[in-house]
């Protein structure tokens, strides 16, 4: 098994668990938002960063400089 792949499975159940014991703790009812991601998107502007990144990123692009890959 790869490292990346390993990485994926074991951080990837360590976020799942830790996801399912704070989604038990939510009070029943209780307004659910993407606030979070409003005010970040907020912080962004203010500081006058443009970016064309789209996240997240799970793993990088292995096709760069494959010019059979880089065709659009």
């Amino acid at each position: 098994m790869g490292n990346s792949l390993l990485d994926v499975i074991v951080f990837g159940r360590n976020a799942g668990v830790s996801a399912a014991e704070k989604a038990k703790t939510v009070k029943s009812g209780a307004a659910l938002s993407l606030e979070h991601v409003r005010k970040f998107e907020r912080e962004i502007a203010d500081a006058g960063i443009v970016t064309d990144v789209v996240s997240p990123k799970l793993l990088p692009t292995y096709t760069h400089g494959n010019p059979k890959f880089e065709r659009k």
